[in-house]
């Protein structure tokens, strides 16, 4: 008699052949059920079992795998993003060495004498790409021969106060100074001590100040001329560049002595023509889109486009929906319709970084003057309407509506923006209120982006 122990080969056999057997019915199964049954249409499988009803059952579908597995025309989209400023700026190549001229004493003799230039031109001329790039340049300079030189670049859009420009200016070198507690000419003082101590050099440039002239008056201009020119027995530690469309030098705004130290260096920046325009984007496009992806003839459709505002920016943009397009249509080329689809998708006035700047409040506050510009299908809407949707706004995304006269101030704000337009009521109105509306930005395309930045917000 065989041990309790001992294992009948037979009987082991055919357990192993049971076991396979199991195995490659389930993979069978799932193998069938997978890739014979699944509906692409609807995204869900169907099998059948004899004497049983049809079931549909959904499948899992990663939509973010199936997104990154498509091809793309593009081998480097964020070169075309507006705040990138390449190494190489065409067709600007004598502003650059403008201002080269007006501040080298700041690299050969640093500390004797103070610079300040003006540059004003035309949306999309490239004035912040340009002032970006000098003083990226100027600072490598300085580094070079040892001078501790730092460039600072404030958007006066964003810091909306002489107060907030200076703890701005101040925070460059003491990032931990306390927001609150002192006067913006303590934080210029503070400031200056610590260039002294450090021996330290400052090129500021104010870029869009012609808003904030707007908004707070030029007294900014006059506080941090009267800084350099009141240091006669010491060395001059600041530089500054302003930047804006236009820049307000007249003596209704400005003190005489500012006026004529500012006017002294103009740098006008002029629309860009047709073949400058073409240079921009080849070079972009060499940089950004994969090799014979985009075709001459969508690069000439696109400057023939832009080439009436001179604006590169927009030129630059119309290029990204274009290769977007592309990509959306699963193209291995960028042809000249996709270019002509951007433009009818993209507004030339819709000034993205100015909407992208707005503070919360703003942005539902436009948002609900938008949508009641398109409730009511007219050129304006009154005050009261849009506070009434600015309170459905906040309740939609959880945020507490502010009093009237805090709405009315915004309203102002947006105004001076240039975002909004507003006028007084006329006849037909009862009283007078004021009335808001949108001159330069389809109702409906300002509505899209500003939903897309509010949902960045809450991711």
């Amino acid at each position: 008699m065989a041990s309790d122990d001992c294992i009948d080969p037979n009987e082991s056999e055919m357990t192993m052949i049971w076991i396979l057997s199991a195995e490659l019915a389930t993979i069978t199964f799932g193998y069938l059920l997978y890739h014979c049954a699944f509906n692409r249409t609807n995204h869900t499988s169907l099998f059948k079992v004899k004497g049983v009803q049809k079931h549909w059952i959904p499948m899992p579908r990663d939509f973010v795998e199936d997104e990154l597995s498509k091809k793309s025309v593009f081998k480097a989209e964020e070169l075309l993003s507006i705040d990138y400023v390449p190494e190489s700026l065409p067709h600007r190549e004598e502003e650059l060495r403008s201002l080269a001229r007006y501040f080298k004493t700041m690299i050969i003799s640093p500390g004797t004498t103070s610079h300040r230039v003006v540059i004003e031109g035309p949306v999309g001329t490239g004035k912040t790409a340009v002032t970006k790039r000098f003083c990226d340049q100027m600072e490598k300079a300085a580094e070079k021969r040892g001078i501790k030189l730092h460039k600072i670049h404030i958007n006066c859009r964003v810091h909306k106060s002489a107060y907030l420009v200076y703890l701005r200016m101040l925070k460059e070198f003491e990032p931990k100074f306390p927001k609150r507690g002192h006067s913006p000419e303590e934080l210029l003082q503070m400031l200056l001590e610590i260039l002294d101590n450090e021996d330290r050099y400052l090129l500021l440039v104010l870029d869009e100040l012609d808003y904030f002239i707007k908004q707070r008056g030029a007294d900014i201009l006059y506080d941090l001329t009267r800084l350099i020119d009141d240091r006669l027995n010491a060395p001059q530690r600041l530089s500054m560049i302003v930047v804006g469309r236009k820049i307000p030098l007249d003596d209704g705004i400005l003190d005489s002595s500012t006026l004529s130290t500012l006017q002294q260096n103009i740098l006008r920046f002029y629309k860009y023509e047709s073949n400058a325009l073409y240079d921009i984007l080849a070079e972009r496009t060499y940089m950004a889109f994969k090799p014979k992806a985009v075709m001459d003839e969508t690069l000439q459709v696109i400057c023939d486009i832009a080439s009436e505002r001179g604006d590169a920016r927009y030129a630059i943009e119309l290029l990204l929906r274009a290769g977007k397009q592309a990509d959306s249509e699963e193209a291995d080329r960028v042809i000249p319709d996709y270019a002509r689809q951007a433009k009818a998708d993209t507004h030339p006035e819709l000034r993205k970084e100015v909407f992208a700047a707005l503070p919360r409040n703003y942005k539902l506050l436009l948002l609900a003057a938008v949508r009641q510009l398109k409730e009511n299908r007219g050129a304006y809407v009154t005050m009261g309407e849009v506070e009434e949707m600015y309170h459905s706004v906040c309740e939609e995304y959880g945020h507490e509506p502010r009093a009237h006269t805090q709405v009315w101030e915004w309203i102002q704000d947006l105004n001076a923006h240039g975002t909004i337009d507003t006028k007084r009521s006329g006849t037909g109105q009862r009283g007078q209120t004021t009335m808001i509306g949108l001159s330069d930005v389809p109702a409906e395309l300002l509505e899209q982006f500003l939903l897309e930045l509010l949902e960045k917000r809450r991711k």
